[in-house]
């Protein structure tokens, strides 16, 4: 009877957690519709379509190609932070492949890009899963950290209306500094605190030995991919290629900023704010930052500036388009078909 019982809820986990999934997708989509309905409440669409055929298409280019080098930046970053894992050369092809199909599907479903990144870079050069789950968890926080201080550099220029606005920035911006750091000091830390544990008395009593040692191995596997962060050649290049991979990330903003002649509006220090304040509705787990990404750079644009929420929106709809899905969709789909003829040219 205990044994049947067993045998239904290991049959039924899989369901339940496809459901769940299931669920979590449907809300972040939900929840992304109605920051688009704030969005674009009381707005003329027809106004922001105008807006929007205005723009200069030769700034739209520097955009896309602005994005795509942020890309190919952060692919090479990533090889640094792989290479303690790795016997072999590593291949940058690979590494951008993943970067890049990974950010096409985070446009459809939210940190799903997360997992093709893992399975694509752990097949294609046949490294350690958790080795390289700590790299991604390193890329994460490192992006975080600029983010910090960016935040940290425009809360004294934000006006009192952002301010009265949006509250939750000055709290938002002290805790996410605050987990940054301690992410990154704990991360090469962990093997020594999980060896700890594992070598106590009681966890070596209860727990079976296969899963005490798979444990072990993880561990040692996921301090490797940590190495990078202690490595006095490895650092300096990937703290020089984070400012790079954001200084092309301004940069997009700039460009769109550009594409609709707005310069004499938009100071270098309301483009700064409004960036910042954009960045932090990417880190919103809503499909491709979809609402999020639009609501909070059409308010900050209206708020630091004054230009019309329908011109402010025009901005943000054009910027998202390029440099979230033009940017990703289109070099992912190449790349995917470079894959598929390279494997039926080999077969």
């Amino acid at each position: 009877m205990a044994t049947s019982m067993n045998q239904e809820e290991q049959s039924t986990s899989p369901e339940k957690k496809k459901v769940k999934s299931i669920i979590k997708q449907v809300l972040m989509i939900v929840f992304a519709l109605l920051l688009l309905w704030l969005s674009f409440r009381g707005c003329n669409l027809n106004e922001i379509w105008a807006y929007s055929q205005k723009t200069n298409l030769w700034f739209i280019g520097l955009l896309i190609v602005s994005g795509i080098i942020s890309h190919i930046l952060r692919a090479f970053r990533w090889l640094f932070m792989l290479k303690p894992l790795s016997d072999h050369k590593l291949s940058l092809w690979n590494s951008f492949v993943a970067v890049i199909t990974g950010y096409a599907v985070n446009v459809a479903i939210p940190r799903g890009g997360e997992v093709v990144r893992l399975v694509s870079i752990t097949k294609s050069e046949r490294l350690p899963w958790a080795g390289v789950l700590s790299t991604m968890l390193i890329d994460r926080l490192l992006d975080i950290a600029l983010l910090v201080l960016f935040l940290g550099a425009t809360l004294a220029l934000l006006p009192k209306s952002i301010l009265d606005t949006m509250p939750w920035l000055v709290p938002v911006g002290i805790s996410m500094g605050a987990a940054t750091l301690v992410g990154l000091s704990l991360l090469p830390k962990l093997h020594p605190i999980m060896k700890w544990f594992t070598m106590r008395k009681i966890v070596r009593e209860k727990l079976p030995h296969a899963i005490l040692s798979r444990i072990e191995a993880l561990t040692e596997e996921f301090a490797i991919g940590t190495k990078s962060l202690t490595d006095p050649v490895a650092y300096p290049a990937i703290a020089l290629l984070t400012f790079a991979i954001w200084f092309f990330y301004v940069l997009n903003f700039y460009c769109v900023i550009l594409a609709f002649d707005l310069t004499s509006k938009v100071s270098l220090a309301n483009l700064l704010v409004v960036f910042t304040i954009g960045s932090v509705g990417v880190l919103v787990p809503t499909p491709g930052s979809v609402g999020s990404f639009h609501f909070l750079v059409s308010r900050s644009l209206v708020l630091t500036t004054g230009i019309s929420n329908e011109l402010a929106l025009a901005v943000a709809t054009v910027l998202h388009i390029f440099a979230f899905i033009v940017t990703t969709v289109v070099p992912a789909a190449i790349c995917l078909a470079v894959q598929s003829f390279k494997s039926a040219h080999r077969s």
